[in-house]
């Protein structure tokens, strides 16, 4: 299984959201970066989602420790009682330096992450060789937006795959060195 870097979480993330529900004051943009992609409002009594007042355009975005170069993005959504359709139409950027450096707008959220789990709903995306420091999703109308997770990053090698391309390679040279 392949290792994973530039996670919101675990790289001193700082998450913000345009408001707070007021009756959830719990309801706060780190959750979208505690690692924990349950779905489900308040499941077993443990709040993990975020949750805004009904605005015009909400948003929730999390600034990275520093530039990280990301190819992959999940958003996880709300599961529970339909919920999860307000997410739609929403637009997802990645931001480096206050430059918007990647972007999909007009979204229709689909469950395109198949991990076996009801209480998860994830899309992912591929922006592939991009840099950045912020990550962005924005509701593209009027509603609350409430997110389980949010994910950016790299696929990293295992080391056995580094280690049979670093022997590969070495292969290569002596092989071309009998040659010349």
């Amino acid at each position: 299984m392949a290792q994973y870097h530039a996670s919101a979480a675990v790289n001193g993330a700082v998450a913000t959201q345009s408001s707070i529900l007021a009756s959830e004051p719990g309801a706060v943009a780190a959750n979208v970066t505690d690692q924990n992609r349950n779905g489900i409002w308040n499941d077993n009594g443990h709040l993990t989602l975020n949750h805004t007042e009904c605005e015009d355009m909400p948003w929730v975005r999390i600034m990275f420790a520093g530039a990280l170069p990301i190819d992959v993005v999940n958003i996880w959504n709300r599961v529970d009682n339909g919920l999860g359709d307000r997410l739609s139409p929403f637009s997802v950027r990645l931001f480096n330096g206050g430059t918007e450096v990647w972007s999909q707008t007009g979204l229709t959220f689909v469950d395109n992450i198949d991990d076996g789990d009801d209480k998860t709903a994830g899309m992912t995306f591929y922006p592939m060789n991009v840099v950045a420091d912020m990550i962005e999703v924005q509701l593209d109308g009027n509603n609350f937006l409430h997110l389980a997770e949010v994910e950016a990053y790299s696929p990293v090698p295992e080391p056995g795959i580094m280690i049979a391309a670093g022997v590969g390679a070495a292969a290569l040279l002596r092989r071309r060195r009998k040659q010349a």
